[in-house]
C-alpha cells in the first residue's frame, strides 16, 4: 500500500516501535513516517535502526506535543502527490499492524475519516484509562449528541482531501483529538469506525499527564463551571445588597432583574474573554445578541419547568430545593453546549474549500 502513509509520532521510543515497523512492512505498509518529538539523545540508536528499516524520520527540535508532531508529518506528507491518505498510529504497541491496515483499507473504500475504536471492557485496562475514556465519551455525547465509545483513539485514517482541515484544527497535545472530533461535527464531516484490539500490557507506559492534559481537553467545560458559580455568587450578593439598602423602594422584582442583568453581563464577558477564548473574535455584537436570546429563554424555561415539576412532584421547601437544583443542573449543561456551539462558535473555514483544493 505505497499510496497510504503511516504516520507515527514518538517521544523516547523503545524496542516496541521497531517491532511495529517490521510488522507493518510484513503487511505491505511500506510508506512510514516517524516524527521524533524531541526525544532524549540516548534514543539515537533506535532512530538509526528505524532509518535502516526504510522509514522517513522527521524531527522536532524540542517536545512540542503529540499533535504538533502529527501536524509536522501531515505537512511533509502532503507534498507527495502520490499519497492519498494518512493513518496516524501510536508507536507504543497499542495499535496492531493488522488493525492499522484494516483502518487504511476502510478509508480507501469510503474516502472518509476512519477511527479505530477500542472496547473498554478489557480486564487489563488501567482504571484511570477506563474512567478517563468513559468521561470523555460522555462529554462528547453531551456536546455533539453523537455516541462514540473511543474519543481518544490515536488510530485515525485521514484521506487527502482533509489534510488541510486537520492542520487547521486547534490544539497541540492530547486536546487535539477531542477538538478534531468536535470540528468534524461542526463541519458535518462523517466518520466511520472500525473495531480494533484493545492492547494494554504490564509494561505499557503513557506520556499523558492526568491533571495537565485533562485540563487541556476539558478546560472550556471546567472554566464554564467557575464562570457559572461566580456569576451565581455575584447575582445573589447584588440581590441581597439592593434589597438591604432599600434600592428601588425595596422592590424584590426590580432587585432581582437588576442583579440578574449585571451578573449576566459579567458572565457573558467572562465567557467570551476567558472561558471560550474569543476576546479577539470581533463578533461581540452577534455574540451578545445570541447570549441575550439564550439568557432570556433560560430564565423563562427555568421558571416554567420549576413550577411544573413542583406541581407534579409536590410542594414544600424540601421539594422546591431538590427541583431547583435539578432544573439548574440541566440548564447549566444546556447553557454550556449552546454557548460553545452557537453563541461563541466561529467557523474559521469552509470544508468544501478544502475538498476543492485537493481536487
Amino acid at each position: 500500500m505505497q499510496n497510504i502513509a503511516v504516520l507515527i509520532p514518538t517521544l523516547n521510543p523503545d524496542e516496541k516501535i521497531l517491532t511495529l515497523v517490521r510488522e507493518l512492512k510484513d503487511t505491505d505498509m511500506n510508506t512510514i513516517y516517524i516524527v521524533d518529538d524531541g526525544s532524549d539523545p540516548d534514543r539515537h540508536a533506535i532512530f538509526s535502526e528505524l532509518q535502516t528499516l526504510g522509514t522517513t524520520i522527521l524531527r522536532q527540535p524540542m517536545n512540542m506535543g503529540k499533535w504538533e508532531a502529527l501536524k509536522m508529518g501531515i505537512r511533509e506528507i502532503s507534498h507527495n502527490p502520490d499519497i492519498v491518505g494518512i493513518v496516524t498510529a501510536d508507536g507504543d504497541g497499542q495499535h496492531r499492524p493488522h488493525d492499522i491496515r484494516r483502518v487504511a483499507e476502510k478509508m480507501l473504500q469510503t474516502d472518509e475519516v476512519v477511527l479505530g475504536t477500542r472496547r473498554f471492557d478489557n480486564a487489563n485496562m488501567p482504571l484511570k484509562s477506563r474512567i478517563g475514556n468513559t468521561f470523555s465519551s460522555l462529554y462528547f455525547r453531551l456536546n455533539t449528541g453523537k455516541k462514540l465509545g473511543d474519543t481518544q483513539t490515536g488510530l485515525r485514517a485521514i484521506p487527502r482531501k482533509y489534510f488541510l482541515f486537520s492542520l487547521d484544527v486547534p490544539g497541540s497535545r492530547y486536546e487535539y483529538e477531542m477538538r478534531f472530533l468536535e470540528e468534524m461535527h461542526h463541519q458535518w464531516l462523517y466518520y466511520t469506525t472500525v473495531d480494533i484490539e484493545t492492547v494494554y500490557d504490564a509494561n505499557w507506559t503513557t506520556h499523558f499527564r492526568p491533571l495537565h492534559d485533562s485540563y487541556s481537553i476539558y478546560k472550556w467545560f471546567l472554566r464554564n463551571i467557575i464562570s457559572s458559580l461566580s456569576s451565581c455568587v455575584l447575582d445573589v450578593a447584588l440581590f441581597m445588597l439592593l434589597v438591604n439598602l432599600n434600592f428601588f423602594g425595596g422592590s424584590v422584582i426590580l432587585a432581582t432583574i437588576v442583579a440578574r442583568l449585571i451578573s449576566g453581563a459579567y458572565n457573558f464577558t467572562l465567557n467570551k474573554v476567558w472561558t471560550f477564548e474569543k476576546k479577539d473574535s470581533h463578533n461581540t455584537t452577534i455574540e451578545s445578541r445570541r447570549y441575550l436570546i439564550l439568557f432570556s429563554v433560560q430564565m423563562f424555561v427555568s421558571g416554567i419547568l420549576t413550577e411544573f415539576l413542583e406541581s407534579l412532584l409536590g410542594s414544600g421547601h424540601f421539594w422546591l430545593l431538590i427541583i431547583k437544583i435539578f432544573v439548574d443542573f440541566l440548564l447549566f449543561i444546556t447553557n454550556f453546549i449552546v454557548q460553545k456551539n452557537w453563541v461563541f462558535y466561529q467557523k474559521h473555514y469552509s470544508l468544501s474549500s478544502y475538498e476543492n483544493s485537493q481536487a
